[in-house]
């Protein structure tokens, strides 16, 4: 029986009477609230939309104070242009900026958006922000009518001694500090002669790359006003207005000057100390990020990537020096993973993921060139995980913490490296509890050098502590380790959180000619019973035990020296399925 068209509206009406109901309890609500905090705020704040107000009100009352800045007095009491830098794609510089200039100077900024564009939702969602006050659309050429960008600019700013708009001269967000500064529009400088205002040069950073301005608020929030550990690290620097002269490619470049100085007093846009050395190099990826690496012997050598372990970094150079490169004739290329040294980290980033930043590396590097990998411990998982690119020879694991997902016996493993694995299978039901450890454990890397040391040497094997008790051992050691922080605390999670999910590599599809396994018998870190498990999964790799050795085997130089001499036979005897490259297939055990 059909229900009645009566009775159908009926409960249509009760539903919407009902969601209305529900609206207004929240709307109400806010819209007091929001009225009771911005009492004393000035008009134009009072003017934009709710959803503006009330970011007004949650940035001033949670974020504002976390925020270094300097430079407000330099803002002028008419209209400008503020130009600035632009680093973050999810757009949170925009947001600090501009929720900036509302807390400290009482206007808010507009940004320029376009509405160049066939899909309508996009088109609609701009004509919806331009309405809530967020952005200055620019409307589609009309024919016969000639408005530009700037021109629709320079109108609006000369519509009232109040207004201000926010625009970043490189257009779209990059993650290189240099970059930033490159390839540059004159359009701020032009809207300025056209409006007859300023332009005031700013520079932003030391945010975290991947965060976003929801990242921001919601840290903000969870920490307590008196807490002597901020919940982000932000700069903001203000420089002089600069006035128009007439010729914007010369004005352009006196805002980009500035815009650089400025840059350099914020700690995190300043180049690291690794980055003088001649062998960094820096490459923006397709996406935007930047991956970091150091590039190290005779560029006409064989080229090998080194995959660094956990809390390692390009810096890790273990005993391959220059001297030994250069014996070999082996060009070494160490890349930063996600996060790690001066790479830009990626959202949710995957073990498999790194395969493609390595593609583009090696496109970037070298060409059609082929190439060999050796991953050292953690390292050795993302060097499997590339063991399908074209051009990759021959891959060698040392110290191989293999496929770490199907370590189930954790007893054999060293204390500390224990409750690594613990906190990482806790990671994803509580990875606050991992942040602490990870926060706590930076700070005794930081501060407390000897006892730390000494700490990870004590659970170490005889071997292990001897090779690691040598001065230069120590120096390489401790350098490495800080670097791989250099960004804070926080990406090793999402490092940890990569490697004990399952990195789906699928073994039986290596495209390497040659996978060679050497491992420490003594190894404490990683146990022996991995390497053997990981060389049962690839039937007819080549397998080296090494007797009486550990985990860091690898700072011999005689070791290190055996491992690319092996690595080298591979790489020259592919293609051709040579699988032991001077290593027993048989396993080598004893």
């Amino acid at each position: 029986m059909k229900p009645k068209p009566a009775k159908i509206l009926r409960t249509l009406g009760k539903a919407v009477g009902f969601a209305a109901l529900g609206f207004a309890a929240v709307a109400i609500p806010l819209q007091l609230m929001l009225r009771r905090e911005l009492a004393d705020a000035p008009e134009d704040v009072q003017e934009q939309g709710w959803p503006i107000r009330l970011m007004h009100v949650l940035f001033a009352k949670h974020v504002r104070q976390w925020i270094d800045v300097q430079g407000l007095e330099n803002l002028p009491q008419g209209p400008y242009v503020l130009a600035s830098n632009h680093a973050y794609k999810s757009g949170v510089d925009g947001f600090i900026l501009g929720h900036l200039l509302a807390t400290a100077a009482g206007r808010v900024p507009r940004i320029v958006i376009t509405t160049d564009s066939r899909n309508w939702m996009v088109r609609a969602e701009r004509w919806v922000l331009h309405h809530y006050g967020i952005a200055l659309l620019v409307g589609d050429q009309t024919p016969g009518r000639r408005q530009g960008v700037s021109d629709t600019i320079a109108a609006y700013l000369r519509e009232s001694q109040t207004h201000a708009v926010l625009i970043f001269p490189a257009g779209r967000a990059i993650a290189d500090p240099v970059r930033q500064l490159q390839n540059w529009s004159t359009g701020a400088m032009v809207t300025a002669m056209k409006s007859d205002c300023q332009v005031v040069p700013a520079a932003i950073g030391g945010l975290k790359l991947d965060w976003s301005p929801e990242t921001v608020i919601f840290s903000a929030m969870g920490t307590p006003a008196d807490s002597v550990e901020p919940p982000f690290r932000m700069s903001v620097r203000i420089g002089q207005p600069i006035r128009p002269s007439g010729d914007p490619h010369r004005d352009t470049e006196q805002l980009r000057d500035a815009i650089a100085t400025l840059m350099q007093e914020i700690p995190g846009l300043r180049p690291s100390p690794g980055e003088e050395d001649p062998a960094f190099g820096k490459l923006t990826l397709s996406d935007g990020r930047t991956l970091a690496y150091m590039d190290r012997g005779p560029r006409n050598g064989t080229p090998i990537l080194h995959f660094h372990s956990f809390q390692g970094s390009r810096l890790e150079r273990m005993a391959a020096d220059d001297a030994l490169l250069i014996k070999l004739n082996i060009r070494l290329i160490s890349p930063d993973r996600p996060g790690i040294g001066l790479s830009t980290p990626s959202r949710d980033r995957t073990v498999v993921g790194w395969a493609d930043d390595v593609r583009q590396l090696t496109s970037h590097l070298l060409g059609p060139e082929p190439f060999s990998i050796l991953g050292f411990s953690a390292g050795a998982t993302y060097a499997l995980a590339c063991g399908e690119l074209p051009g990759v020879r021959a891959i060698s694991l040392a110290g191989s913490l293999g496929l770490p997902h199907l370590i189930a016996n954790w007893r054999h493993f060293a204390p500390e490296t224990w409750q690594v694995l613990l906190s990482a299978k806790l990671a994803n039901f509580h990875a606050a509890t991992f942040l602490e450890i990870e926060a706590k454990h930076r700070r005794r890397l930081t501060n407390e050098w000897e006892s730390y040391y000494q700490g990870l040497k004590h659970d170490l094997d005889a071997d292990d502590r001897r090779v690691l008790a040598r001065p230069e051992v120590e120096e390489s050691f401790q350098q490495n380790r800080r670097e791989s922080y250099a960004q804070g605390s926080g990406y090793l999670l999402q490092e940890v959180q990569a490697l004990y999910s399952d990195p789906r590599i699928d073994l039986q599809r290596l495209a390497a000619c040659t996978v060679l396994i050497t491992h420490g018998i003594d190894d404490q870190v990683v146990p022996i019973g991995v390497a053997r498990d990981l060389h049962d999964r690839l039937p007819g790799s080549g397998y080296h035990e090494l007797p009486r050795r550990g985990h860091y085997f690898v700072y011999e130089p005689e070791e290190m020296e055996h491992l690319l001499v092996a690595l080298l036979r591979a790489h020259r005897n592919c293609p051709g399925r040579v699988l032991s490259a001077g290593f027993p297939a048989d396993g080598g055990r004893g």
